[in-house]
């Protein structure tokens, strides 16, 4: 619970009732500084202290822009606790236009946390957003889109740390996040927030981080903007820095596992679903076509489930992924938030 006067990272300061934004000074390039966008608003009230993260990835722009209006719209006046915001955290990539990896060291900051002082700036950046940044949070939502390439289902997930107390926290936050889909990491699975992410370090770290996924492939519509805006401001409403009830969108369902279908010919990808559709077993995906025309393969899905990720290449070879999916079962009822109302 916040109830200090100014919050402060390194010279970046807001009193009490105060707004204030700035850059943090990571290292350089030869052309010039490498910076850190930070936004901080404090509250006039006392309340948590809450961590919003974007451009972690930074051509991931539903989150992105979600951000951004998110720190517009606030106001110490009708904020309880402490607010900080980093809109884009990966400068060189947003302003690049490069997906996934830093275009000064070629390296996924989203794979390579916690990172350390003794390595390339990826790694540098992920020691002092958590150290430095994060840290100073109670709770933390790393904001994230399917990347260039990537037509993503929306999602929120939490990293199972064995602390209930935590975990009670961290579950509630990924359901109020998201609109249908709750993927929950525990040690060894292959769900998502996968080792090395900034959302499993900062759990690490003692604070309840969740992993909030909506848009993808390079595109900004409104839709998935919303989703980002409606899944953080539930979050602040449950947390009480703002007013309001959080709203649960719909029946969810918690993911089990997921599986990817891939390619065995190489040729012109004709899809055959779309992202979020429930499939069956023996479903045709996609069919493959070579230069001729002539259809060399119908890719079927060898199991049911529901399309999470659908990569948008419409040229493959063998082996390409096309469609990862999703294997879900009805969400249990959860008593912190199933007292909230269900809107359709």
């Amino acid at each position: 619970m916040s109830t200090q006067g100014t919050f402060r990272i390194r010279d970046l300061a807001a009193a009490k009732g105060q707004k204030t934004k700035g850059f943090l000074q990571l290292g350089e390039t030869v052309t010039g500084p490498i910076q850190l966008p930070v936004v901080i608003i404090n509250g006039r009230s006392d309340g948590p202290v809450l961590c919003l993260t974007a451009g972690v990835h930074a051509t991931e722009y539903p989150s992105i822009d979600a951000l951004m209006r998110l720190t517009r719209e606030l106001t110490p006046e009708i904020l309880r606790g402490t607010l900080i915001a980093v809109p884009v955290v990966n400068m060189h990539m947003f302003a690049s236009r490069q997906g996934f990896v830093s275009p000064i060291d070629g390296q996924n900051l989203n794979k390579i946390a916690p990172g350390g002082k003794g390595g390339s700036i990826s790694d540098i950046f992920a020691d002092i957003l958590l150290n430095e940044v994060i840290a100073k949070a109670e709770y933390h939502v790393d904001m994230h889109a399917g990347d260039l390439g990537e037509i993503l289902y929306a999602f929120g997930g939490y990293p199972i740390t064995g602390d209930a107390d935590r975990d009670r926290r961290g579950e509630a936050l990924a359901r109020l996040y998201t609109p249908r889909l709750i993927a929950l990491y525990r040690e060894g699975s292959k769900l998502p927030p996968a080792p090395g992410s900034i959302v499993l370090e900062a759990t690490r770290r003692g604070v309840v981080s969740i992993l909030a996924e909506s848009g993808g492939n390079g595109t900004l519509e409104e839709a998935d903007v919303e989703v980002h805006l409606a899944g953080v401001r539930n979050i602040m409403r449950y947390l009480k820095m703002i007013d309001g009830d959080p709203q649960i969108r719909g029946e969810q369902v918690i993911a089990t596992e997921r599986y990817v279908t891939r390619a065995t010919r190489a040729g012109l990808l004709r899809l055959k679903v779309a992202i979020g559709e429930a499939v069956g077993e023996g479903q045709e995906a996609a069919e493959i076509c070579d230069i001729w025309g002539e259809i060399v393969e119908r890719v079927k899905f060898a199991r049911p489930g529901v399309t999470g990720l659908i990569w948008s290449h419409k040229a493959v070879n063998t082996g390409d992924p096309i469609v990862r999916c999703w294997v879900t079962e009805p969400a249990p009822r959860f008593p912190e938030t199933d007292r909230f109302i269900r809107s359709s």
